[in-house]
């Protein structure tokens, strides 16, 4: 499976995989580049998401801070919201629903 991330103006909609796999597709990530203030991940219409995708979205939530940037998740799949529970990261996950 694929992974595409469409941007509709602060929000970044990502549909199918975020594992190791499809992120190679998007490093170095630079849509957080053209944007400013709040951004919202919406990952309604994602599938699967492993421990690299978290890893990964960490790290864009470093960068966001960086670039002054308010990020926030919206509609995060369960298997994410596990992941992140395991890893003791879910506190840093700026989830909205």
């Amino acid at each position: 499976m694929a992974l595409t991330i469409t941007q509709q103006g602060q929000v970044l909609v990502f549909r199918g995989e975020l594992d190791r796999e499809t992120l190679l597709d998007y490093l170095p990530f630079t849509l957080l580049k053209s944007l400013s203030g709040q951004v919202v991940f919406d990952f309604s219409a994602l599938t699967n998401v492993d421990s690299a995708g978290l890893a990964w979205l960490i790290e864009q939530l470093a960068l966001a801070q960086q670039r002054d940037l308010q990020l926030q998740i919206r509609q995060a799949p369960a298997q994410l919201l596990s992941l992140a529970r395991v890893s003791a990261v879910a506190d840093l996950l700026p989830i909205v629903d």
